[in-house]
């Protein structure tokens, strides 16, 4: 399990790594990725399901993302 908090640091590595991935800053792209196929129970993009188990395992082993400063 994760808390609410590491959900949303998970969300932040994600989101970083689907930009590196696929240069896309889209949010229809990123959006129509996360979508749900009913039939098969998994996001209609793979890679986008690989994407999160990747960002969940970062913030278990490496913590957040660097934080920044506010001015």
């Amino acid at each position: 399990m994760i808390t609410e908090k590491e959900g949303y640091e998970a969300m932040l590595y994600m989101l970083k790594a689907y930009l590196e991935e696929t240069g896309s800053n889209d949010l229809t792209d990123i959006l129509s990725g996360g979508e749900y196929w009913i039939e098969a129970n998994r996001p209609a993009d793979s890679a986008f399901w690989e994407y999160w188990l990747e960002a969940i395992d970062k913030v278990k082993k490496e913590g957040p993302p660097p934080l920044k400063e506010l001015h």
